[in-house]
């Protein structure tokens, strides 16, 4: 064989290996053992990699730092999927889904966490002085509606502001 088919042998070979670009993510596992008033080094330490990116970072001390995640599945042999103990055979996967974690930190320590599906999921929530309101629209104005455990009849809230169209 000569040089020159060597080479095209070799480049061939190595030009076949496809490769894919993926964030950095971290395994639902570890995003369950985050806990409030840590620090970013210590989010760092146990998620196993620096932020994916920076959502806001204020001067009164706030910053939203963004991690992807994934979701840890198992692959199974389909006869032991409804079975007792099918749930804990078969090997390990992530998902291939990323979910996106949003890390509130104020003053440096973590003061709250939520992923996408928790926003989508839920009412939108705002605290102020130490009362926790929840968002809605009423008749073109933003209100915010103390939250309590009680139901209310009263409907009284706070006008936040018009609501965009």
């Amino acid at each position: 064989m000569t040089i020159f088919g060597t080479i095209l042998i070799a480049s061939t070979i190595l030009t076949s290996c496809n490769t894919v670009q993926v964030a950095k993510f971290a395994s639902i596992d570890n995003v369950m053992d985050l806990q409030t008033n840590i620090t970013l080094d210590q989010v760092i330490a146990k998620l196993g990699s620096k932020p994916y990116n920076v959502y806001s970072n204020q001067k009164d001390g706030y910053a939203i730092y963004t991690y992807k995640y994934k979701v840890i599945e198992r692959k199974v042999n389909p006869k032991f999927v409804n079975k007792r103990g099918g749930e804990t055979t078969g090997t390990e996967v992530y998902n291939g889904k990323e979910h996106t974690l949003f890390l509130l930190f104020k003053e440096g320590k973590l003061e709250s966490l939520v992923t996408t599906d928790g926003r989508k999921d839920s009412n939108p929530l705002i605290l102020l002085n130490n009362t926790l309101y929840t968002i809605s629209a009423d008749k073109g104005n933003y209100i915010l509606v103390p939250t309590t455990t009680e139901e209310s009849n009263s409907g009284a809230g706070l006008i936040f502001g018009k609501k965009k169209k």
